[in-house]
């Protein structure tokens, strides 16, 4: 049995690693195409503002509503992101997977709101804001912290503490900072391990075979049918 399968990211038995749908429970509509391909997870791009979530994978320009992403800028609407309401609307077995880029208390409130509404759903909280973390860790014990690391720096300086934090369950990493050593490094320290964004297939099946435990993708039909071919 795998790494992923024993500590809960996958169902028992399974022995390929979880696919996790970019941004694919953003909106209902999103969610809903990614659980037709079968996603194991819905990743959802989580931004605090005046008490509520917006679900975005753009930031906003300071004092304005221009959001921009590395390759454009756009107008886009502050509309609020209800979680309790993606849970109800998606299947039970499908797996949340939560990438806060702030919160703190006031987001570990929202979470623990939404899973009492839903309890039971399969919940990863992905962040790297540490303190964020420690807040979900005490208001959602249930769910699965990981340390989002985007660059190099990041990943050595986890590396070097972690033996000292035994809360985490994972990172989810850039997947450009990924190879076999370093996947086994973090797999010693019992850490589960996801490469975003990869949707490269051959690429896909690089990484599944250095073991890690989950791979966030844009493409997860194509992926899941490339992993199952071999």
């Amino acid at each position: 049995m795998s790494l992923a399968a024993r500590r809960g990211l996958l169902p028992a038995g399974a022995e390929r690693p979880a696919l996790i749908s970019h941004a694919g429970g953003n909106a209902i509509e999103l969610a809903r195409t990614a659980e037709g391909e079968l996603a194991d997870y819905l990743e959802v791009d989580l931004w605090l503002h005046k008490g509520r979530f917006e679900a975005r994978h753009e930031r906003r320009t300071f004092g304005s509503r221009l959001m921009f992403e590395k390759w454009y800028l756009a107008w886009a609407p502050r509309e609020p992101f209800g979680l309790t309401d993606l849970l109800r609307a998606t299947d039970p077995g499908t797996g949340i997977f939560l990438d806060l880029k702030n919160g703190g208390e006031a987001a570990a409130k929202l979470i623990r709101a939404a899973l009492d509404a839903s309890p039971s759903r399969r919940m990863v909280a992905s962040s790297q804001l540490w303190g964020t973390l420690r807040a979900i860790e005490r208001a959602a014990p249930e769910v699965d912290l990981f340390y989002s690391i985007d660059v190099a720096a990041k990943l050595d300086l986890f590396l070097s503490v972690a033996q000292r934090d035994v809360r985490p369950r994972g990172v989810s990493c850039r997947a450009t900072l990924l190879d076999a050593d370093t996947i086994a490094a973090l797999h010693a320290r019992d850490l589960l391990v996801v490469a975003w964004t990869v949707d490269d297939l051959s690429r896909a099946s690089e990484l599944a075979a250095m073991g890690v435990d989950g791979i966030t993708t844009h493409r997860v039909a194509a992926i899941r049918e490339r992993l199952a071919s071999g």
